[in-house]
């Protein structure tokens, strides 16, 4: 099981799909395919599993095909006779172009940036397409209507007026409602954390990590200095095994002492207790001549961060009661709206700090062309 974050690749148990080939972080090219040292799984492979595959960009999954190609000597096969299986949403945030000359190889090289758009994918290997329909997070039929169009890029100035008839100055809403605010930038969501943080009273509680191994700063799944008080909004980033709560839940901060934690939530308390994450690598075992996973690192913290404000892109996968979406000058990436929007269960659970207009809703009609890349197999 490949992603392409580290996050992504830890919630799935699975490793980046750049740590699992040794790609560096940039631009990947013709000199960058070369033997392996995870040659020796790569032989061994039936199945490969990626997950959020509409974050991987062409050169990336060029590059999968090509090491797979090299590193299986079957350099005639798309994939190297590798069969993948592809999770992902187009219609949500885009994998990531920085620099013009990139865009404009990856048109050049591979026909755009998304991960379809390479060759191999047509090369006689055989593609489907499984799209999901039923809709889960929302009930609310007006708001899946709207949604539906603001991700197919159809947006009407009838569905912008529901929408807009939810905004409120934040300073109107009940005080203690936990509406999450959504942002397009970190920075943005860093600033109003750390404001609302540092205006609440008592001393701040700075709870740090605790790390052995290899677990990179870019993966790592929570803040590893992660700074609290009473009172604070909060996120939980796991399930609960007692089923208090879920990854999405928000709570406050009831009491804290140097090392422990417990949250107000539902008008109950409860200790939260602190959470493992491991990092997983494969290597070839050659005495069962088996595929075997191992722990590279571990990376031990409280499950929590500061929630008065998430990034949109943190907040991707989430479901939220309470979503006020404040996007600032605007969007910047195809489905970032979307994104922002769709995290509520349902319109009265939503909330805008500004009139929303159409130049709000960014979407890149390329993004559909997984829709003629891959034959429809059925709808479910």
């Amino acid at each position: 099981m490949l992603a392409p974050t580290g996050l992504a690749a830890i919630n799935v148990g699975g490793q980046t799909i750049h740590s699992f080939f040794g790609f560096p972080p940039r631009l990947i090219q013709e000199s960058d395919i070369r033997r392996s040292r995870n040659g020796r799984i790569m032989r061994s492979l039936e199945f490969l599993v990626i997950d959020e595959v509409s974050m991987v960009r062409s050169d990336l999954m060029w590059g999968i095909d090509r090491a797979l190609r090299v590193n299986r000597g079957r350099p005639r096969e798309p994939f190297g006779g590798v069969r993948l299986l592809m999770f992902g949403d187009l219609h949500q945030l885009p994998p990531v172009v920085q620099d013009a000359e990139v865009a404009a190889h990856l048109d050049d090289a591979h026909g755009g940036p998304f991960f379809f758009s390479i060759a191999a994918l047509q090369e006689g290997l055989g593609t489907a397409l499984l799209e999901l329909e039923q809709v889960f997070r929302q009930t609310d039929d007006a708001l899946i209507r709207v949604l539906n169009a603001i991700r197919e890029g159809n947006v009407t100035s009838a569905d912008l007026e529901l929408l807009n008839a939810r905004v409120h100055p934040i300073r109107t809403l009940a005080e203690g409602e936990p509406y999450v605010i959504l942002t397009p930038t970190n920075a943005a969501a860093r600033r109003i954390n750390t404001a609302y943080l540092e205006a609440l009273p008592r001393d701040l509680v700075r709870f740090t990590a605790g790390i052995t191994g290899d677990f990179n700063e870019n993966v790592q799944p929570a803040d590893a200095a992660l700074d609290l008080k009473p009172g604070a909004k909060v996120m939980m980033l796991r399930n609960d095994a007692d089923r208090r709560w879920v990854n999405g839940t928000v709570a406050r901060i009831s009491r804290l002492t140097d090392r422990q934690i417990w949250i107000e939530l539902g008008g109950k308390e409860f200790e939260v207790e602190q959470a493992s994450w491991e990092h997983r690598r494969y290597a070839y075992d050659q005495s069962t001549e088996k595929i075997v996973e191992s722990v590279a690192g571990t990376f031990k913290q409280f499950p929590l961060r500061l929630a008065w404000a998430l990034t949109i892109h943190k907040a991707q996968g989430l479901t939220l009661d309470k979503v006020y979406v404040d996007l600032g000058r605007g969007t910047f990436a195809h489905g970032q709206t979307y994104v922002a929007l769709s995290r509520c269960r349902a319109l009265d659970g939503l909330a805008l700090a500004r009139r929303l207009s159409p130049s709000d809703v960014l979407f890149d009609p390329a993004a559909l062309g997984y829709r003629s890349a891959f034959a429809a197999l059925w709808s479910s």
